[in-house]
């Protein structure tokens, strides 16, 4: 398989989950891994559609995301550190919705001093890193829950 087959493979395998919300694992294809990651990490992260949860667990309200239109940006500042875990997001993404928040989104952030170059082998695939204009920091945005209509409660 060549790399850009790969490469195409496994982001069609991370779209295809984030738009259906579940995790089919297909043996040991390349993105089977990725899409573990992202099934524990929707599961670790549901409780945050309700907005009281995630302010329960340390997230801080930081207001409208200037890089996501329409999306309000949650922080957690305690895990801003050198460790990147699938299942601990430092920063939740939610749209206005009627009178509710409704999660669309996570992501993940390393301080530079950690990582000088993006770290390309977390969730390959599911996202891009971009390096923070305010922040001396990298982050990595996932639509975990983006267009999902059964999240109405």
């Amino acid at each position: 398989m060549t790399t850009v087959h790969r490469v195409v493979s496994t982001t069609l395998a991370a779209v295809c989950l984030l738009v259906s919300g579940s995790a089919t694992i297909h043996g040991d294809e390349p993105g089977s891994s990725v899409n573990r990651q992202l099934a524990a990490a929707r599961a670790a992260t549901a409780k945050y559609q309700d907005v009281n949860e995630a302010l329960a667990d340390g997230y801080t309200d930081l207001g409208p995301n200037p890089f996501e239109e329409n999306e309000l940006e949650f922080v957690n500042f305690a895990l801003v550190n050198c460790t990147l875990d699938v299942l601990q997001p430092q920063a939740l993404s939610y749209m206005q919705v009627g009178n509710r928040l409704r999660l669309v989104g996570v992501e993940y952030s390393i301080p530079m001093a950690c990582a000088p170059t993006p770290p390309e082998d977390f969730l390959p695939g599911a996202g891009e890193w971009i390096a923070e204009a305010a922040a001396p920091v990298w982050s990595y945005r996932v639509p975990l829950w983006s267009g999902r209509s059964d999240e109405s409660h």
